[in-house]
């Protein structure tokens, strides 16, 4: 029976992990946004060093992947033991940001983070698909798209207040980061449900990482998505330092203010995310799913060209600022649902860890690429800046052009050992 968006929180599994990404996105938001700012802006490191630091993440990120999707699959760990396992990494890093004077401890950070993050990811998306149908999964993984926009904007909003309470100590405010991981941990240790489905032993292990390598059509998604990782990777680690340093003004020095950005980063982005979440994706779920991810990149693609001229033209810099944001995070509220959706369209229920620890990998190279590319980007003069904008918009044609030949393979058997139930293989749009 098919549930309207608002009804999946009564759903309690549903609503758990929807707290979780709530809080635990304070602290990955607060840490994406404000670690470019301080490290560059205050501790005199270089745009492309700090960019390297936090491009290093997605190395360990791989690892968090495998390992995180072995472990959430495993009738020793499952879901539950490895989202600990990542709320207590996450406090480690916080620790860790909280003394790191030198570039060699925000690498030491960048690493832990990077694990904690491919272990959430992970166990988070097979947790969710446990608990709901194939037909309620993309309002439900819009559910969760409120909570993590609702929890980026609060990390960001309250960094900002928290700077102007440290002052001179600005690296305090990554106690706040610390503090929310262990509200998670709480949380997961104390409301969330241990059980995971089954599956036969020729599946167990890192053989289900095997069977989901073999899915062509997964591999072909995954190259997809790398495209949409690296714009949300360029949206909070590139656009943050962008503003800050390049935005045109009609000042002599360029730039806005932290407060400013995080005010109108916090208010475009995330808060049109949060209230359109949900309404857009009931909108858009009896289109054909292609339709919906091509028209969603090719958003992107417009969004990156208007912050090219945000950055251009003073007489109008908060309009074209404001409007980009805007269809940035339209694109992404639009696209995110459906993209998690088509993953676990693909994966046999015993092998849901496996199937998103393998493509929770265009994450990590989006990741990886985003901050190195950008960082370089900010480093460069105030021309190549701007225009990297359009470079970055051009890309989505790419992208597009990689969906449409995943459409025309989807239909093929996956070659998987385990077969998807019926219900699982089949394209709900």
């Amino acid at each position: 029976m098919k549930r309207s968006a608002p009804l999946q929180w009564s759903n309690r599994q549903v609503t758990i992990q929807a707290i979780g990404r709530l809080l635990i996105q304070v602290s990955y938001g607060l840490i994406n946004f404000y670690i470019p700012i301080l490290f560059v802006n205050q501790m005199g490191f270089s745009a492309t060093s700090v960019g390297f630091a936090l491009s290093l993440c997605a190395v360990t990120e791989v690892a968090g992947h495998f390992v995180g999707g072995t472990l959430a699959d495993s009738p020793r760990f499952g879901r539950r033991a490895v989202l600990s396992l990542a709320a207590g990494l996450g406090a480690l890093v916080s620790a860790v940001l909280v003394v790191a004077h030198s570039l060699g401890l925000l690498i030491l950070a960048s690493f832990i983070l990077g694990v904690s993050l491919g272990f959430y990811w992970t166990a988070s998306g097979a947790a969710v698909m446990d608990a709901t149908e194939p037909e309620d999964r993309s309002r439900a993984f819009a559910v969760m798209g409120v909570a993590e926009y609702i929890g980026i904007g609060v990390g960001i909003l309250g960094g900002s207040a928290l700077l102007t309470v440290v002052g001179a100590e600005p690296e305090l405010i990554f106690v706040g980061c610390g503090l929310m991981f262990l509200a998670f941990l709480g949380l997961v240790q104390g409301a969330m449900t241990a059980a995971y489905p089954q599956r036969p032993e020729s599946a167990k292990g890192a053989g289900g990482i095997a069977l989901a390598l073999k899915d062509q059509a997964l591999l072909v998604f995954m190259a997809a998505n790398i495209f949409f990782t690296t714009y949300v990777a360029l949206v909070t680690s590139t656009i943050p330092l962008y503003f800050t340093n390049f935005l045109a003004g009609s000042d002599p020095i360029p730039g806005v203010s932290v407060v400013s950005t995080a005010t109108l980063f916090t208010g475009c982005y995330i808060g049109v995310g949060a209230v359109l979440q949900i309404p857009t994706t009931s909108l858009l779920t009896p289109l054909r799913r292609i339709w919906v991810l091509s028209g969603a990149i090719a958003i992107w693609g417009l969004g990156f060209a208007l912050l090219w001229a945000a950055g251009t033209f003073a007489a109008a810099q908060f309009i074209w600022a404001i409007v980009a944001l805007c269809l940035l995070s339209l694109a992404s509220v639009a696209y995110k649902p459906f993209f998690v959706a088509t993953v676990s369209d693909l994966a046999p229920p015993s092998l849901r860890g496996a199937y998103i620890a393998v493509s929770s990998q265009c994450w990590t190279v989006g990741y990886f690429i985003g901050p190195l590319l950008g960082g370089w980007a900010m480093d460069q003069t105030a021309v190549v800046a701007q225009r990297f904008w359009l470079g970055v918009g051009l890309s989505a044609t790419v992208c597009i052009a990689l969906l449409w030949v995943f459409e025309t393979m989807r239909p093929r058997a996956s070659p998987v050992a385990e077969s998807p139930s019926p219900e699982l293989s089949a394209d709900p749009s």
